[in-house]
């Protein structure tokens, strides 16, 4: 054997290669740029630009689209910047190059490394499960001279190919190696399979070991390039780890960091933003999915056992790179996520510390807050095993955050009695409003500063503890705390630990000083009770389901005001409320079911008490009551966990509900956005780095397989009609074939709402004439504004997608299914209102039209539908003054509900407003019933989709998730100014264009514009009347194809659901040839997407290489619509 010395930042090269490494230099960011190396890197890259000297002697980036001039003085990291601006990345992959640009970032020169070649006969290869690339990596680590042998470093040795980068790291035996090499098994699979964690999450493959027979030495092989690869980078990415990434130069910030920074894309982004979503929050995420969904430990998250993915452009991917496997442990224990979370925590403040550093002023304080806010935000809603696992002694103690099934599945279960007498309701006007009742103390609010207060005054010197009970003077220590419940006490002493330690105290006598205390001034001190967390929203939930919230409490009258003020302060202003008289004698349970049982109107359907006797006394007064116990986490309860509640209440311990269902992407299947908890769905910016962009056969490939299913629908649903009514042998029956139609239109597919709202006469009514005219039978659609996207909560783009795609698509099934039982089939009309009931730009809407047009042509449909503005189509049926006359009347309209409306405020507590706004539409008589008793109705779906002012450098998504978090809270005490600012700005837009939509409604009444087609189907497509079609698109949760994102679920059918859910669920976009790189034209389940393999053969430089993600083709022959 021979030893030599060996470079480690240049690769090893095999003898007889025919690519010198000098031809692909990779500088690190600082050197200075010169022409001839710049070139040769643009070359090598496939970046089809180069370097040249301009006219005033600095440098010029060159090349199609370009002429970007570079500093006289340009280093680099000037190049760096450039290509990321103009989104370029490298092309060709080579691995070797990859290495050098990661070495050269390197804090300092890892100067030599001692290694010993050690011929291949004498290796023996401890492989993986994956064989096949062990031994591939094996090949590659053949040094120069006489017959392969293999290295054996001291400490590690990098050995760099174009095709692969292999580390040889030295470790200390077989077992260690062998646990090393399960461990990146095991992680990698859970990678490939998460399709979450890989757009956080990477790896450096470990297929391998080697074994020196002659004297036991192991060495790990490692492949250094990244795994899986990043979509958006064909020509890899490398791994930086914590030193190089924070290595601060003379001035005292880290420099490489500074670069990465720089080298954000949107430069309008804010600094601190993009760090927290590209270093922060992945490592969170990382440390939480494995933890929540995979039961695993990531406890290697610290300067050694991670690194930072970066682009050949020195771009931050928003990836980690793990590697160290040997520390990721299965079903840890609370102790070892213990050690694990405090290296996460101080990876983190090193990371902050190093942001902070880049800052001229003292930003410390601001990074810090900012960090600790994203780490709240990434532990909310965990597993309840991981937040068990987080309740150890560590620093995210306090903010691992569950929210148990039970509780979710019950609360629910409230809202389901809430939604069903509202149901009942519309069909019974005299039916009564569902309510829900709500107890104050230890339920809606809990009292625990006068709970610690009154520990505190009672815990000095008494008999039996004549030094004082320490333990009541720092009460937060205590397991539990107590309460003022009689029951609640002796619970306390137990399982406190109390009673045993000082067993000579009255503990009967220290509960009445402890209640004289709690009691003591409660005026000026009921101020400090805190809601139970979720209550604002679960109160807001009860409303929108259509009930009313009654907090019933055993406080007195004249508490009434500051319990109010209380409640409003935490968001739920004028909560009716039923308090005790003053003089009360009977028992407190008596009283609160006498009062509640004589709310009028009311029909009680659930009771939050912490009190059984309260509960079963209302019970007994009113029946049919669903009752909840409420139990306070870390306050005595009235029994032990494992006894069954006194009244067999469910239990609940905060109003709290789970934002989105877990398992996997779903639809949200709701109505509104109003429905989602739009301030807890993670936005997951990253996945738009992780899109699908589709070619033009791939498109044709999904459409065709949409309009191939609704073909053999359609011929299923018509050769069913003319089976049943019998139209082969009495084709030319008008009533029979008017009873084969409307059996036709009200298929399941095709109908919204009751069959029982359009009956066989109605069909008559509309569509008798043509049919014994022999003519295609007019359909009537209004609707089709643009897509409702100023927010980007509902989609992103104002243009058409894939809803609108599958609606036409539903069009053409009902067509053809029309067409087998009446062959002269359907001629629709749809009637597009983008420009109607509110200003918008012409172009946006005309564009809207237009690709609206060319779906209808791409499903064959073009020949018998008419899109167009339907202000045009009314004058051309209703006569040529009408536009200007119809202006004249909406501005008078406008004018006069404005004047009428000028004492009401929409930002002076706003749902208080608009339930007074409706008291006051029920007397109006210069506006049609049913067009101002919309008012309140409208403008509650109108305020999410008005536009939304954002402030500079902010996110439009992330500002517009703060702002509708809750929007009609503008007095929030944990909400910023501007935020506040923002939500009455919104107000007063969606005020102001409910009321010129008013204002349109009641002209489009006077003009008639439901009869401009006389003879015709008119579907409707929200609020489903009698002697209308009731049409549904896509089916589903009733959401309109503009009003939200086209996806393909899980199952590849084709829906419409909101962005901001979708982010939620896992969803990605995908881009098509339709709609262009601006918009996506649809979303998928990230599980559906697959990498693009490259060519097995080099691609010609003048050809395009398509990189990035496709669709799984099974799932793309699945994409179909609904059938209900």
């Amino acid at each position: 054997m021979t030893a030599r010395q060996v470079d480690t930042d240049l690769p090893l090269l095999a003898e007889g290669d025919d690519w010198p490494v000098e031809e692909f230099p990779a500088p690190g960011p600082w050197r200075s740029l010169t022409i001839a190396e710049a070139n040769d890197l643009l070359t090598a890259g496939g970046y089809e630009l180069w370097v040249e000297q301009g006219a005033d002697g600095g440098l010029l980036l060159a090349g199609i689209g370009t002429g970007i001039p570079l500093r006289a003085d340009a280093t680099w990291a000037d190049l760096y910047r450039a290509l990321v601006r103009l989104r370029r990345t490298r092309r060709v992959f080579d691995a070797a190059w990859l290495n050098r640009l990661a070495g050269s970032l390197a804090p300092q020169n890892p100067g030599t490394a001692r290694i010993t070649e050690v011929p291949a006969e004498r290796v023996d290869l401890l492989p993986g499960a994956d064989r096949e690339l062990a031994h591939r990596v094996l090949a590659s680590l053949h040094g120069p001279g006489t017959g392969p042998k293999v290295p054996f470093p001291e400490a590690r040795v990098t050995v760099g190919r174009r095709e692969r980068a292999v580390r040889v790291q030295a470790i200390d035996s077989q077992d260690r190696a062998m646990q090393e090499l399960r461990g990146w098994e095991r992680f990698a699979s859970v990678v490939a399979g998460d399709p979450d964690l890989r757009m956080h999450c990477a790896t450096q493959p470990v297929p391998g070991a080697v074994i020196d027979t002659g004297t036991g030495t192991t060495a790990l092989l490692r492949v250094v390039d990244p795994a899986p690869p990043h979509p958006r980078h064909p020509g890899g990415t490398i791994a930086a780890d914590l030193d190089a990434l924070l290595h601060r130069d003379s001035d005292g910030a880290p420099k490489l960091l500074r670069v990465v920074l720089d080298n954000r894309f949107a430069r309008r982004e804010d600094e601190l933003d993009h760090f927290l979503e590209h270093f922060v929050r992945p490592l969170l995420r990382v440390f939480r999915l494995a933890l929540d969904a995979h039961d695993l430990g990531m406890f290697a998250l610290d300067e050694t056992g991670f690194a930072v993915e970066l682009s050949p452009e020195l771009q931050a991917t928003g990836r980690i790179v793990v590697t160290d496997h040997e520390r990721i442990v299965a079903a840890p224990s609370r102790s070892e996520v213990t050690t694990g979370v405090r290296a996460l925590v101080s990876t983190l403040e090193r990371l902050g510390e190093g942001f902070a550093a880049l800052r001229a002023d003292d930003h410390r304080r601001e990074v810090r807050d900012a960090v600790w806010r994203v780490i709240a935000e990434e532990l909310r809603y965990l597993a309840p095993h991981t937040a068990d696992l987080l309740s150890g002694e560590q620093p995210l103690q306090n903010y691992a955050h569950t929210v148990p099934e039970s509780q979710d599945n019950v609360l629910k279960a409230v809202l389901d009695r809430v939604q069903q007498g509202t149901r009942e309701r519309r069909w019974n006007p005299r039916a009564r409003t569902p309510a829900v009742v709500i107890d104050v103390d230890l339920c809606g609010l809990i009292p625990l500063q006068r709970i610690t207060d009154a520990a505190r005054s009672v815990s000095g010197p008494r008999p039996g503890a004549p030094g004082g009970i320490l333990e009541l003077a720092g009460p937060a220590a205590l397991p539990v705390l107590p309460t003022h419940l009689p029951g609640s006490w002796e619970r306390f002493v137990r399982e406190s630990g109390l009673g045993e330690r000082y067993p000579a105290v009255d503990w009967d006598e220290l509960r009445g000083d402890f209640l004289r205390a709690f009691q003591s001034r409660p005026r000026e001190r009921l101020r400090t009770d805190e809601v139970n967390a979720g209550l604002a929203r679960f109160v807001w939930d009860v409303q929108d389901a259509g009930g009313r919230v009654v907090f019933c409490t055993a406080r007195k009258e004249r508490f009434r005001e500051i319990t109010e003020e209380v409640l409003a302060e935490a968001g739920v202003p004028d909560a009716t409320m039923l308090v005790v008289p003053s003089d009360v004698s009977r028992p407190i349970a008596e009283v609160k079911a006498e009062r509640i049982s004589a709310l009028g109107g009311l029909d009680v359907v659930a009771i939050f008490d912490d009190e059984p006797a309260n509960r079963t006394a209302v019970r007994a007064e009113l029946g049919d009551v669903l009752p909840v116990a409420v139990e306070i986490p870390g306050l005595a309860a009235q029994r032990s966990p494992d006894e069954p509640v006194a009244d067999d209440a469910a239990v609940v311990t905060t109003f709290e509900t789970r934002p989105s269902a877990p398992g996997g992407p779903k639809l949200s299947n709701t109505h509104s956005l109003e429905e989602l908890q739009i301030g807890a769905l993670r936005r997951n910016r990253l996945v738009r780095r992780w899109a699908v962009h589709l070619t033009e056969g791939e498109t044709q490939a999904i459409v065709d397989s949409i309009v191939t299913d609704t073909d053999r629908a359609a011929l299923r649903t018509g050769r069913g009609a003319v089976a049943k009514f019998g139209l082969d042998d009495h084709p030319d029956d008008v009533e029979r074939v008017l009873a084969g139609l409307h059996h036709v239109l009200t298929r399941k597919q095709f109908i919204k709402g009751s069959r029982a709202n359009y009956r066989l006469d109605d069909l008559k009514r509309d569509a008798e004439a043509p049919v014994r005219a022999g003519e295609p039978i007019d359909v009537v659609l209004l609707g089709f504004p643009v897509k409702q996207c100023l927010n980007r909560l509902k989609a992103s783009g104002p243009l058409p997608d894939l809803a609108e795609l599958g609606a036409m698509a539903r069009l053409r099934e009902m067509q053809r299914a029309v067409a087998a039982v009446y062959p002269p089939g359907l001629r629709f009309n749809i009637l597009t209102d983008g420009r109607h009931f509110r200003s918008r730009p012409a172009a946006i809407a005309d564009a809207y039209q237009r690709k609206l047009r060319e779906y209808g042509e791409l499903v064959g449909i073009g020949d018998r539908t008419l899109v167009a503005d339907i202000d045009e189509v009314a004058e051309q049926r209703l006569g040529p003054g009408l536009p200007a006359e119809r202006a004249r009347r909406i501005a008078n309209y406008r004018k006069l509900l404005s004047d009428r409306l000028r004492d009401f405020d929409i930002t002076d507590n706003p749902l208080r407003t608009l339930e007074s706004v409706h008291d006051w539409s029920t007397a109006e008589t210069d506006f049609a019933p049913h067009v101002i008793g919309l008012f309140r109705e409208i403008l509650m779906s109108l305020v999410y989709s008005v536009p939304v002012t954002v402030p500079a450098g902010t996110d439009r998504l992330e500002w517009s998730a703060a702002l509708y978090a809750d929007i009609y809270n503008v007095t929030d005490q944990n909400a910023t100014a501007a935020v506040l600012q923002g939500r009455r700005a919104v107000l007063r837009r969606a005020w102001h264009t409910v009321i010129r939509y008013m204002a349109t409604m009641q002209v489009d009444d006077e003009f008639g514009y439901e009869l401009m087609f006389p003879h015709r189907v008119r579907l409707t497509l929200s609020a489903v009347r009698q002697g209308c079609l009731g049409f549904t698109y896509l089916g589903g949760s009733g959401l309109l194809p503009w009003q939200g994102t086209g996806v393909l679920d899980p199952r590849g059918h084709v829906a419409i659901d909101f962005a901001i859910s979708l982010l939620d669920q896992g969803f990605v976009p995908v881009y098509s040839p339709l709609l262009g790189p601006r918009q996506p034209w649809a979303m998928v389940p990230a599980g559906r997407t697959q990498l693009i393999e490259p060519p097995p053969v080099p691609v010609p430089r003048r050809d395009s290489l398509r990189v990035g993600l496709k669709l799984d083709e099974e799932f793309v022959q699945k994409a179909r619509l609904r059938r209900k």
